[in-house]
């Protein structure tokens, strides 16, 4: 999956969890400026495993991550370790 894929399924689930406009977040929009709290951010990183059919070797993320920072992880993960 191509990095734009992984930032517009990102966006998709955002605006559907939490009604955001997906033309308002870029990839520097951080989880701050989306309201998200770190729970719901860990809710939201497990729902990306499914759907996008990967498994989070690790969610090591920085503090208030932007999305092309949750984009990074995902690559990261789903090249090193697919689901199953």
């Amino acid at each position: 999956m191509e990095r734009n894929e992984i930032l517009t399924y990102l966006k998709a689930m955002l605006h559907e969890r939490f009604g955001i406009d997906p033309a308002t977040m870029s990839g520097s929009t951080t989880q701050e400026q989306l309201g998200i709290d770190s729970l719901l951010m860990v809710d939201m990183m497990l729902d990306l495993e499914t759907g996008l059919g990967f498994s989070f070797e690790s969610m090591d993320l920085p503090r208030n991550p932007d999305l092309d920072a949750i984009v990074d992880l995902v690559e990261r993960n789903m090249r090193s370790k697919p689901a199953g």
